[in-house]
């Protein structure tokens, strides 16, 4: 089986990593003439995931038609911020082939998770697949034991896929919510900005614990508005990715979060930080439907318009007192 990863970061990388090494054939499709470079010939991508060796049987190339070309799936794996204006460019190279969307995040612009922008490209859903869960690169390159949802209206067709790539060392589950599935991969990392925050600032577990089970509230109301099943935030692509990209180190949005607690101004270097954009998206969304979403709002405020996280945090803490709902 062949499979075409469209991505040059540390997720496409390493999922190109781990299906090679499961024996498959992978063509790795790179923006970077660099990582190209090295990758067919050191065998690694020291930019985005160093000190990962790739096996044989993945090539990478800077022509999409020689990645997708024969590919049983695509996996694309391409920033949220520019996957409308990709898959645009690539429709006529990516309309007849079954699409894995590993990306996670809300086009700011338009207020659209990937599957409403697939829609709009490609006419039908059919073919679209998104696969989410709570993975860090690094590990999953590693072969570590990890677990994800991969996602399809059918939910006939997520089960074939499922088969087809599961494995010992990444299992995968399915789901017919695509909607949920999209959603808690992508609110998940505003409330791993506000976790990041708080520990930056040394406010305890006591806090991380509260922010991550009212954030997972926020993320289920606003979910159910929009069209989300609410058991899909209990699940791996929920709960599950919440807890992990909120209290590990491996996340870039925790990193993020942890450097404006301390005072360093959220440094992201060459990684892109998607709770950074989601946050302004959700914002959005949140007056659209009128949730409220104070956890969200505050990590706004602290983002792009340089309210102090004190003031912010002590803001949250004297809210008016209220039944505990779920």
């Amino acid at each position: 089986m062949k499979l075409a990863v469209l991505g040059s970061g540390s997720w496409g990388s390493a999922l190109s990593v781990h299906f090679g090494r499961l024996g498959f054939e992978v063509f790795q499709w790179c923006r970077e003439g660099e990582v190209i470079e090295e990758i067919n010939k050191r065998r690694e991508n020291t930019l985005f995931l160093p000190g990962v060796i790739y096996p044989e049987t993945v090539r990478a190339t800077s022509r999409v038609s020689e990645a997708v070309e024969g590919a049983d799936y695509v996996l694309s794996v391409i920033p949220t911020q520019h996957t409308s204006s990709f898959w645009k460019d690539n429709r006529a190279l990516l309309e007849d082939k079954p699409l894995i969307c590993a990306s996670k995040g809300i086009e700011v612009e338009s207020l659209r998770t990937l599957s409403q922008i697939y829609r709009e490209v490609f006419g039908s859903s059919d073919n679209y697949f998104v696969l989410s869960g709570p993975t860090f690169a690094l590990e999953v390159a590693k072969g570590l034991p990890a677990a994800a949802v991969i996602s399809n209206l059918s939910s006939s067709r997520a089960f074939k896929v499922v088969e087809e790539l599961n494995s010992k060392s990444f299992r995968f589950y399915a789901s017919d919510d695509v909607l949920g599935v999209e959603l808690g991969g992508a609110l998940k990392n505003v409330i791993a900005i506000a976790t990041g925050i708080s520990d930056g600032m040394g406010l305890g577990n006591n806090a991380r614990a509260a922010l991550i089970t009212r954030g997972l509230h926020e993320i289920k109301r606003l979910g159910k508005a929009i069209g989300a099943r609410e058991e899909t935030f209990y699940g791996l692509s929920g709960l599950g990715d919440l807890v992990l990209t909120c209290t590990g180190d491996l996340s870039r949005n925790r990193q993020f979060g942890l450097s404006i607690g301390r005072g360093e101004g959220g440094v992201n270097g060459k990684f892109v930080v998607e709770g950074v954009y989601t946050v302004k998206a959700a914002v959005k969304l949140s007056k659209k439907f009128s949730i409220e979403m104070p956890i969200t709002e505050a990590v706004y405020r602290i983002v792009y318009e340089g309210s102090s996280p004190k003031e912010v945090m002590e803001e949250l803490l004297s809210r008016p007192v209220k039944e505990e709902s779920l």
